[in-house]
């Protein structure tokens, strides 16, 4: 078998243990953390705001580190800090505590180990089928939720976020950091072809043909208009989806759910990004990935606005599945890069693209807790989230490939 396969299945566990215990995780934390603390809930969000704002920071250092040494030692360094972190958070007595170990050093482990590096690494092995390779990492990354996310709820639940915050710690130690040991920098390290065979000409796929042939270099890359307008768009996507996976149990609650239910939603939400992920990146390979995605934020748009204005089984179901498709996008953003731009540089492009991302994933779940603090209700929120979405979409369908760099 195909060795890339390996490095795909090492990193889709990976994920699996990072999406459980942050990504899809966090909301779980949320309200017990307040309550316990006795803070207000845009004191928990800066968490969340300052652990993205930092992944932005760092961006361009780990990937220009994961360019130059490859993922392997990156990935078993993050993992070791996320899961030091956490055994450390469940010790913490403050607030104060709380932010400094999660800013410091779990932010730091997660932002340094866990996508950034493995999605560098399957852009490397994979060209024909980059986007299915994504669409797989988030969809087994989404299905370690559906298991993890309600077992990681009972234990906050039944006894105390400490005790939470300890088995995601020891979980991600045992699980993550033996998982680092298959990678590999390139497939040519180990003598082999991206893909597991020699290149083909695609003369009727005009997408796979450049993905075959470009590799600009960063300062190539950022001198095209495409760059930053895939930036931008991006990072609108992912401020308003992760602000709103961050208060996904507190949305719900102010819609009248109790936190029980509203944590096996979170879990609905998880395995919605089972399938589409996979049902993306497999159209993705075969029709405009730009495009797709624009389409997907669109059925995101109509959940956030269809539980704007009811509280229904119909809205309160809606809102995590179209969450849902719109995160299925996410694998043809981040093949989109390496569509455009090669696999040389794509570390350190990603990681440029973060600086962006992460003020944005910084503001917007800052400015949802500040609102509701301020308003009680997350009615202007759902709607100022609903319209970043549409310009988000607009600026998608409006993708192209760059030309090809001119070189003497």
């Amino acid at each position: 078998m195909y060795y890339g396969y390996w490095v795909l299945a090492a990193g889709s566990l990976i994920l699996a243990i990072g999406y459980s215990f942050l990504w899809y995780g966090f909301t779980v934390f949320f309200l017990p953390l307040s309550r316990d603390l006795g803070v207000s809930r845009t004191a928990i969000s800066l968490l969340y705001g300052m652990g993205r704002i930092e992944a932005g920071v760092q961006g361009p250092v780990v990937g220009r580190l994961i360019d130059r040494f490859g993922p392997r030692w990156i990935i078993f360094t993050g993992g070791a800090l996320t899961g030091i972190g956490f055994i450390l958070l469940s010790w913490a007595q403050s607030y104060w505590g709380v932010l400094l170990i999660f800013v410091l050093v779990i932010s730091v482990g997660y932002n340094t180990g866990f996508y950034h590096p493995v999605s560098t690494a399957i852009n490397s092995w994979f060209i024909r089928r980059r986007a299915t390779g994504f669409a797989v990492l988030d969809s087994v990354g989404s299905l370690g939720a559906v298991v993890l996310v309600p077992l990681l709820a009972y234990w906050v639940l039944s006894f105390g976020w400490r005790t939470g915050a300890l088995m995601a710690g020891i979980i991600t130690l045992v699980v993550a950091l033996p998982l680092a040991l298959p990678f590999h920098r390139s497939p040519e390290s180990r003598g082999l072809h991206p893909d597991g065979r020699a290149p083909e000409r695609h003369p009727g796929n005009p997408t796979a043909e450049t993905a075959l042939t470009v590799d600009f270099t960063v300062r190539e890359a950022i001198g095209t208009a495409n760059y930053w307008l895939l930036t931008l768009t991006t990072t609108l996507r992912l401020s308003v989806t992760g602000a709103a996976a961050a208060h996904m149990v507190p949305i719900l609650v102010w819609k009248g759910v109790d936190e029980a239910s509203s944590a096996y939603l979170v879990s609905l939400f998880a395995f919605g990004t089972i399938a589409t992920p996979l049902l993306m990146g497999w159209l993705g390979d075969r029709w405009s990935k730009s495009q797709l995605s624009a389409l997907g934020i669109l059925v995101c748009v109509g959940g956030f606005l269809l539980l704007l204005r009811s509280s229904s089984p119909l809205a309160l179901y809606s809102f995590p599945l179209t969450m849902a498709v719109a995160l299925g996008t996410a694998p043809l953003n981040w093949s989109l890069v390496g569509d455009f731009y090669g696999r040389g540089s794509y570390g350190t492009l990603r990681g440029i693209m973060r600086m962006a991302n992460g003020a944005g994933a910084f503001l917007a779940p800052v400015y949802a807790g500040w609102t509701f603090d301020h308003t009680g209700s997350y009615g202007e929120v759902l709607l100022v989230f609903a319209v970043v979405l549409l310009v988000s979409a607009f600026l998608f369908f409006l993708l192209a490939p760059p030309s090809q760099p001119r070189r003497s």
